[in-house]
């Protein structure tokens, strides 16, 4: 997305408000560790992996934005995210911190759709079939997401 950076405090600040999250940011340099670990356990409903809880150093902010970015990479999308660091994040990379939220916009319009989706075929499907539904639709998610992904970087 080619976005100015005004947009993307926009985009970060709906991220936040429809996940419920009471924190506010009014420059991206702001999306720091508490942000992103905040949407992480916000969206996908799990603690971090590995994460440090009580931070006391940038090394713990950025081991803990790395533990998001790696569950994220492995246990979600199955895609590289290697163009994305907890480190630079935590530096305040502008860009790094465009890619994770783009990341997470994506991955929360997709789950918000799969849910609606899954809502309604509930009236279509009997339980055993809504299981074989539900189970392909999330393994699924990497392609689908990055369907999404193309599509945004295309438009």
């Amino acid at each position: 997305m080619a976005c100015s950076e005004a947009e993307w405090v926009t985009i970060a600040n709906n991220l936040l408000f429809k996940c419920h999250i009471h924190l506010r940011i009014r420059e991206l340099e702001d999306c720091d560790a508490n942000v992103f670990i905040a949407l992480y356990q916000s969206i996908l409903g799990e603690k971090v992996p590995d994460l440090i809880a009580i931070p006391g150093s940038q090394e713990d902010d950025a081991h803990n934005v790395q533990a998001v970015i790696d569950s994220l990479a492995l246990d979600y999308l199955q895609v590289s995210l290697s163009h994305i660091t907890g480190e630079n994040i935590v530096k305040g990379d502008k860009e790094s911190i465009k890619n994770l939220l783009e990341i997470f916009d994506g991955l929360l319009e997709y789950l918000t759709e799969h849910i609606s989706e899954t809502s309604h075929e509930k009236s279509k499907f009997k339980n055993g079939n809504l299981v074989w539904f539900s189970f392909y639709g999330v393994s699924l998610l990497p392609f689908i997401f990055l369907c999404i992904f193309l599509h945004r970087e295309t438009h």
